[in-house]
């Protein structure tokens, strides 16, 4: 059996959409803080908020689990793009209930280096 190019794209495709969609999980980090990263594979261009809400509810219901609440440290977000899948990486604490919520500090997308010779 012969599969034509059609065929081929669309199995590629669809692989890639569903590797593309797994999670890390939780992994612990330093002292009290915990690491969440995960692949976005659905198509299109930008940021899908579906993956960043997925990895809050995932930061959640392990914080809940201990009767904690999540504190962000840090989201990453990288767009998807023609030929690369698009990621949400949040490093976070669980922490006491109750708390007042902080505006959070992003990390900028681009950085952009001047230098005069």
């Amino acid at each position: 059996m012969k599969l034509n190019y059609i065929e081929l794209l669309l199995i590629i495709i669809i692989t890639l959409i569903l590797s593309g969609c797994q999670s890390t999980g939780v992994i612990p980090m330093d002292q009290d803080s915990y690491y969440i990263g995960k692949k976005d594979g659905s198509p299109g261009l930008g940021v899908s908020l579906s993956n960043k809400a997925a990895v809050y509810k995932e930061a959640n219901a392990y914080c809940r689990d201990k009767g904690l609440e999540v504190k962000t440290i840090r989201e990453t977000i990288t767009p998807s793009r023609p030929g690369q899948l698009g990621s949400m990486e949040l490093q976070f604490r669980c922490v006491s209930p109750g708390g007042s919520a902080q505006p959070l500090v992003k990390d900028a997308d681009t950085v952009i280096e001047i230098k005069n010779h």
